[in-house]
């Protein structure tokens, strides 16, 4: 179906391209104050992240021109060269912060797992929309070995976070189809156990660490708790207005670690303050309106669950980065979306709202 240009600017969701504009003009602006501080700035984190964005900016434009119901048909076929691209990280990728998850091509580092994200919940919506039903349990176990391959990959990186922002979509979808109880209280089981063995054999001891400081903040201030003790004066210290871009004493000195990714709202709440903390969470929650909205409007099943999906992924990853950052979760290592440096990220983020935008534009609403 050939639709014109401005057919398609009609059908667009403004909200949500427009909200996702801005949360990226505020990671940008953030990595500028980080860097305007440095004693010799080269911009190269700004520079790197606003090159991931034009990249994403033009994928995601390709995508307006794609009929999203094309991807359904290669679904499969990019999950399998996806499992192949994770493995050939564990074998041909570079090392950062004890994480084996990173190609090193002309300067730019490339994280696979990030793109996988979008992958997973293509594959996941194929699967999920050609049954009707979700009450076998041979259908629940079918949708597991989905699941199964790219985390174990995933845990041998080790990329711990990661690997719980997939889990986290594969269980959403379950919720969405309407799970009997007594496989959920099975599944719930089967994670608790899953949990209680991997504690006992398979968590570093940085892991455990982070985990029980979460549980007693004070135990370890100094060591594990060190992180998101900095993040939470970081917080404090700006107050309502902020202190300003570039002048929070804890970004600016570097006393907060991993300022530009994992305690970037840290940051943003130091310098913009309270209201700019408020600002971005609106937005933020602006955007997964806008995309749950659209679930309940498209007539076409592969891309409301592809919308399910999207959704699960940015409400968990982002309100677990923001809820480390305040002490209310342990500090598991993910992104802010759309804000957090990371051109990886950023890339696989804009390209899951062209995605969201075809749908929009192809699917046609079930209220017309």
């Amino acid at each position: 179906m050939k639709l014109s240009t401005i057919t398609r600017w009609h059908k667009l969701d403004w909200g949500i391209i427009i909200s996702s504009f801005f949360l990226v003009l505020i990671s940008l602006a953030i990595l500028y104050s980080l860097e305007l501080n440095q004693d010799s700035p080269d911009f190269s984190l700004l520079q790197r992240q606003t090159i991931a964005a034009g990249i994403g900016m033009a994928c995601l434009w390709f995508l307006l021109f794609l009929d999203f119901r094309h991807i359904k048909d290669f679904a499969y076929i990019l999950y399998g060269l996806g499992i192949i691209i994770l493995l050939a990280v564990l074998l041909l990728g570079i090392t950062a912060r004890g994480t084996t998850g990173w190609f090193s091509i002309g300067g730019f580092h490339f994280q696979p797992v990030e793109i996988f994200k979008v992958i997973l919940i293509i594959a996941l919506a194929k699967f999920y929309s050609a049954r009707s039903s979700i009450n076998q349990f041979k259908t629940v176990l079918l949708s597991l070995l989905l699941i199964l391959g790219p985390a174990v990959l995933i845990y041998l990186q080790p990329d711990l976070g990661s690997l719980m922002v997939l889990a986290v979509i594969w269980f959403g979808y379950l919720l969405v189809m309407k799970l009997k109880l007594s496989y959920i209280l099975i599944f719930c089981s089967i994670v608790l156990l899953m949990f209680a063995l991997s504690w006992q054999f398979f968590l570093a001891p940085y892991q455990k660490s982070r985990i029980l400081t979460f549980i007693q903040p004070e135990s370890d201030t100094a060591g594990a708790g060190y992180n998101v003790k900095q993040s939470k004066i970081a917080i404090g210290s700006g107050r309502l207005w902020g202190r300003g871009l570039g002048l929070g004493t804890q970004s600016s000195l570097n006393f907060l670690p991993e300022q530009e990714t994992d305690f970037i709202f840290a940051v943003i709440c130091e310098s913009l303050g309270f209201l700019g903390g408020g600002l971005l969470i609106s937005l933020y929650s602006f955007l997964l309106w806008r995309i749950i909205r659209l679930t309940a409007f498209v007539k076409d099943e592969f891309g409301a669950f592809l919308a399910f999906g999207v959704f699960f992924w940015f409400a968990f990853q982002g309100f677990a980065n923001m809820a480390m950052n305040l002490g209310l979760a342990p500090v598991i290592g993910v992104p802010l979306p759309f804000v957090s440096y990371g051109g990886s990220s950023l890339l696989a983020c804009l390209i899951a709202i062209g995605i969201l935008e075809s749908v929009c534009i192809y699917a046609g609403r079930a209220d017309s």
